[in-house]
């Protein structure tokens, strides 16, 4: 394992106006590292999500990757370094099939992504895309409109997509959103699958989700970090307690 995190946070902070919705974040993800993200609603974690993957830049402190100052960088040049990322609102394309949108999402890292030629089976491209589709557990689903998808094999097309541009750090946003409960186990298989080469972080509400598939987990309220610990510390902590699981826990 590297001794150079895979991502650094350096007293990180974003502002939006006189609203403080990110304020001195720091913190080091180890590679290979699962790194959750806890916290209420309003804490700041998808701001500071969105601030780690260049859709805020910070308006203070710096974000490494590997070593390398991607602060100001745009979002499309963290992808192409290594960042892989889902969304908290699905944006699939949903007058395609399952395979169409893993093509694309392969395609999309390419030099030449903006080719109109249509693809051949043999395409190292499409070969890799239905790989993807086998990896998530939906390649039976190939041919299906995306629109014609239950919430949870949209999740899983979801992650396949962030994972099809080679990312050495994949971010998920809150990825058991609207999932049922029978849903969440293969959700739960999907993140333990992951290879350990991979680095990943999560914000999660549903803390059966996110503690199992933690190394450490991180606790925001209000914009700061208030607790980073392992996961059977979590719910035990104090301030864990009152803040985020309610003082009857």
């Amino acid at each position: 394992m590297s001794a150079v995190p895979a991502l650094r946070l350096s007293h990180v902070c974003r502002q939006f106006g006189a609203l403080r919705a990110v304020h001195d974040v720091t913190f080091d993800v180890m590679p290979g590292e699962r790194r959750a993200v806890l916290g209420p609603n309003g804490a700041g974690k998808t701001t500071l999500f969105n601030t780690i993957c260049g859709d805020f830049p910070p308006t203070g402190g710096s974000i490494t990757l590997f070593g390398d100052d991607i602060t100001t960088l745009k979002p499309h040049h963290r992808t192409r370094r290594g960042i892989g990322r889902t969304y908290q609102t699905s944006l699939l394309f949903n007058g395609l099939t399952v395979l169409d949108n893993l093509y694309l999402a392969v395609r999309g890292v390419r030099p030449n992504r903006f080719s109109f030629r249509a693809p051949k089976a043999t395409d190292p491209d499409m070969i890799a895309a239905r790989t993807m589709a086998d990896r998530m557990r939906i390649a039976h689903m190939l041919a299906t409109q995306v629109d014609q998808l239950s919430h949870g094999q949209r999740r899983q097309l979801e992650v396949g997509m962030a994972l099809a541009s080679g990312p050495k750090v994949l971010m998920l946003d809150e990825p058991a959103a609207g999932l049922s409960p029978g849903d969440r186990p293969e959700l739960l298989k999907l993140l333990k699958d992951l290879p350990r080469d991979l680095t990943l972080v999560l914000i999660e509400h549903d803390m059966d989700v996110a503690l199992p598939a933690a190394d450490i987990v991180t606790v925001m309220k209000d914009g700061e970090v208030v607790v980073e610990a392992t996961p059977d510390k979590i719910e035990s902590d104090p301030v864990v307690q009152a803040i985020y699981l309610g003082g009857g826990h």
